[in-house]
């Protein structure tokens, strides 16, 4: 099957906190697929892996409140925890059903951990790309370019310090297949490269059906090296009992 065959995408609005998500569904059959951008983003970046898992799974994108084509967000800081209730509503309102194969990029890599320590029972397997860790050291990995005030960019990272805090106390990771990609090239000074893939690995063992993966490149993986992405979503679906051969 050629990707031009894939089935076609399916666009809705729904109401999650009291806000208007964007979401858009392509495939309607195998996993539920669920992305979740970094920090500001929209969900542009999931559209060449989506499109290509619509054979086999349905791939959920949505833009978070204050990205893309949503509605705007007001709160000067944004928790993890408020993004996975946010999810959770908008997944329940669009009727996609769980459980779910959670896909986050970089601070969404938190938010989807955020949600599967919440809500267990909906999660299949998650596989985080690059993805932002409470087992990082603190002020490590701390960005030297801080998004505009007032923006939801910088809402999210108001919104960091906490977040890791809360994960660090709060409910264990679950068991459930999980695949963490780690980039291999950030401009920064090879021991500083090391202790981020060490990072990585440890966030791997979260899960004792956790794997570490490392991709060629720069962060955002889903871009610049999407078939690791693939690969690493068919495997933990594979892993969590589903068959994705028609994606092989």
């Amino acid at each position: 099957m050629t990707l031009d065959a894939a089935p076609a995408q399916v666009s809705r609005t729904v109401e999650a906190g009291g806000k208007r998500v964007m979401v858009r569904i392509f495939g309607s059959s195998g996993p539920s697929v669920v992305f979740e951008a970094g920090r500001g983003e929209n969900s542009e970046s999931f559209v060449q892996i989506a499109r290509q898992l619509s054979r086999c799974a349905t791939a959920v994108l949505y833009d978070r409140p204050g990205t893309g084509s949503s509605g705007p967000r007001t709160e000067p800081v944004v928790l993890a925890s408020t993004v996975a209730d946010e999810l959770d509503e908008v997944l329940t309102r669009a009727f996609v059903p769980p459980p779910y194969i959670l896909v986050g990029h970089s601070l969404g890599g938190l938010y989807v951990q955020a949600y599967a320590r919440s809500r267990p029972r909906k999660v299949a397997a998650v596989v985080l790309i690059d993805a932002t860790t409470p087992l990082e050291p603190p002020d490590t990995f701390v960005s030297t370019v801080l998004p505009r005030a007032g923006t939801t960019a910088a809402a999210e990272e108001a919104g960091v310090p906490d977040s890791m805090a809360a994960l660090r106390s709060g409910p264990p990771f679950p068991p459930v297949p999980l695949i963490v990609i780690a980039a291999s090239d950030h401009n920064d000074t090879p021991a500083r490269e090391a202790l981020w893939r060490d990072v990585q690995a440890r966030t791997a063992m979260l899960s004792p059906k956790g794997e570490s993966v490392t991709a060629n490149g720069g962060h955002f993986v889903q871009t610049e090296n999407p078939q690791v992405v693939v690969t690493a979503i068919l495997d933990a679906a594979t892993a969590a009992g589903y068959d994705v051969a028609a994606c092989r």
